[in-house]
């Protein structure tokens, strides 16, 4: 007789607490899953946002912080921490509802892409995001705890204080396929 114990099966499919990036390529669309009550971790990656439009050129990445914190304040949004990495952003923030987050990620995203473009109606730049925003839902606790290293280590490489191929160090973990 084996010492594991069964695990209980449950009436209730799993679920899903991310959604978009490389996530749910060529999926039918689904309901980005949101709860009011936790935090959220969210990634806008473009890899056109290298050089002249990287996020992190001094004209840019001040901007950009206003524009997020204006769109986030507009929205019923809390951002509790921004990385800036260059080529992608991580936010970590918390939603009042589904419709205040709705609000806040089309803004801001749209509003980002302009700023760093320069594109206007009738000089159109074409795609800027990579995917759709990619985003989880983040218990508290422990998860949290390491998305914020995660977070921090991202602005160490960004800053060029630390190159994650080089010194791999501690491992941390990866909360993004986006």
């Amino acid at each position: 007789m084996s010492s594991k114990r069964m695990k209980q099966q449950s009436f209730f499919p799993p679920s899903r607490r991310d959604h978009g990036g490389s996530v749910h390529t060529g999926k039918r669309k689904e309901a980005r899953p949101l709860d009011p009550r936790s935090p959220l971790h969210l990634v806008l990656r473009s890899s056109r946002a290298r050089g002249k439009w990287s996020f992190l050129q001094p004209h840019h990445k001040r901007r950009i912080e206003h524009l997020l914190r204006e769109e986030a304040r507009k929205s019923g949004v809390v951002i509790y921490r921004l990385a800036n990495v260059g080529n992608h952003l991580h936010l970590l923030l918390k939603a009042r509802n589904r419709l205040a987050f709705q609000r806040f990620l089309r803004t801001a995203s749209g509003r980002i892409a302009v700023l760093v473009t320069g594109a206007r109606k009738g000089n159109p730049v074409g795609r800027f995001w990579d995917q759709l925003a990619y985003s989880r839902i983040v218990t508290w606790g422990r998860e949290l705890q390491e998305l914020q290293k995660y977070l921090i280590k991202n602005l160490f490489e960004a800053a060029g204080l630390w190159d994650r191929k080089k010194d791999p160090g501690r491992k941390f973990h990866h909360f993004s396929s986006a």
